[in-house]
């Protein structure tokens, strides 16, 4: 039985219209509970903006109230539930938290765009525990371009401010997370970040020729930064076929890439449960065994197995994280 670290998750956005309770017990793919029973070593728990332009009944507040809501529904769901997991900020607090049995959760942003050119709300975002951001998402924001199809959008890369925010990030320790970025973003953040970064819910390009997934320079790049990428379940990253199905089979095929060409270290977990469309074949943590059990199956050794679960992403965190 192998303990993971996953790094990605949207179930916190479920929280605005379903109530805080509904992070601890639900119906969907992620849950406080699922990870005690699954004996999860560690989620983040991002706090995803929903585009601007999408309807919402009843309408989706401001940024920083809509932060401050999934914030609170995160910290009192934790509080009420402290005999099965515990908010980590930093290496120290994981292993204080697992030496204990419990899980651990860290609280992340994807879409930078609540921190709007001002280094004080940054500040804000990691005084109330946030300790990895997703630079972008599917549009620009103060710190650069997303993925996209268009080729001149895709090779922008950070603004000025997103320059001046790795510095200060790297400085602070919040995890700088490329997923959503534009390929020119992701070679700005290689060359000028200090510390190691993530693209925490990102596949193989090569495998699946999609914008969101990296190519395979940009693993050999992740790997010689120290970084790592987290498996996405989503069918869209995960195989060609357009018929809305992850099998395990997919999902063994991008791990065994990333090995090849980047090696060991630079592969985790980043399933994007309750950010996905489709029901994967491994749809919550307690199924999460069948994907180990048919790595080991195609030769993926316990040392690389331990790496893919949890080690790498450790590593990460005690470089990169405070």
């Amino acid at each position: 039985m192998y303990s993971y670290i996953d790094m990605h998750c949207d179930t916190l956005l479920q929280t605005l219209d379903k109530g805080s309770g509904w992070l601890y017990e639900n119906k969907g793919m992620q849950s406080l509970k699922l990870m005690h029973e699954a004996k999860q070593m560690c989620q983040f728990y991002a706090i995803f903006f929903p585009p601007r332009q999408e309807k919402r009944n009843p309408p989706m507040p401001v940024d920083e109230d809509f932060f401050h809501i999934l914030c609170r529904n995160f910290h009192d769901e934790i509080e009420k539930h402290q005999d099965i997991v515990a908010p980590a900020r930093n290496y120290d607090d994981m292993k204080r938290n697992w030496e204990k049995g419990l899980s651990s959760a860290i609280l992340t942003v994807e879409d930078g765009r609540m921190v709007d050119g001002k280094m004080e709300n940054l500040e804000m975002l990691y005084q109330q525990g946030v300790r990895a951001i997703a630079l972008t998402w599917n549009f620009s924001n103060c710190f650069g371009y997303p993925n996209s199809e268009d080729k001149n959008i895709m090779q922008k890369g950070l603004t000025d401010f997103g320059k001046d925010a790795l510095a200060e990030m790297n400085r602070r320790g919040i995890l700088i997370d490329v997923s959503h970025l534009s390929d020119g973003g992701f070679y700005d953040v290689a060359f000028l970040s200090k510390k190691p970064f993530i693209a925490s819910h990102s596949n193989s390009r090569e495998l699946t020729p999609h914008t969101r997934n990296m190519t395979d320079d940009m693993i050999r790049t992740l790997a010689e930064r120290g970084g790592v990428a987290g498996l996405n379940f989503y069918s869209e990253f995960v195989n060609s076929r357009r018929d809305g199905v992850t099998s395990i089979e997919d999902l063994v095929a991008h791990v065994m890439h990333f090995i090849k060409i980047g090696g060991e270290d630079c592969i985790g977990i980043g399933t994007d449960f309750d950010g996905i469309e489709n029901v994967p074949m491994i749809s919550n943590p307690t199924q999460m065994p069948l994907l180990f059990d048919a790595l080991q199956k195609k030769g993926i050794t316990p040392r690389q197995l331990d790496k893919l679960a949890s080690k790498n992403v450790l590593r990460v965190i005690k470089e990169a994280m405070k």
